[in-house]
């Protein structure tokens, strides 16, 4: 039993030690952030974040394909980057 054991250690630990070196093959990418905007929210139950980044985005001029990262939620008010 304890050679079962270890063997199956030794497997788990050489897993791991190959899924560690493919880490070190990522590459680091700066991402650039445009404009941040804070758009009211109601924060009721019928309306979503997203509806109320959406609809300040249109007003705002922006196209609405545009990608946005959302950095903060209120009660009444969602703040969010564009992506440029």
């Amino acid at each position: 039993m304890k050679k079962v054991f270890f063997g199956m250690l030794v497997m788990a630990l050489g897993f791991g030690t190959m899924s560690l070196t493919t880490i070190n093959d990522q590459k680091v990418v700066n991402v650039v952030f445009g404009p941040t905007y804070t758009a009211l929210w109601l924060g009721s139950c019928c309306e979503s974040p997203l509806t109320a980044i959406e609809r300040d985005i249109v007003k705002r001029g922006y196209p609405p394909t545009t990608q946005y990262l959302i950095i903060s939620t209120t009660s009444n008010s969602v703040t969010y980057s564009i992506y440029p």
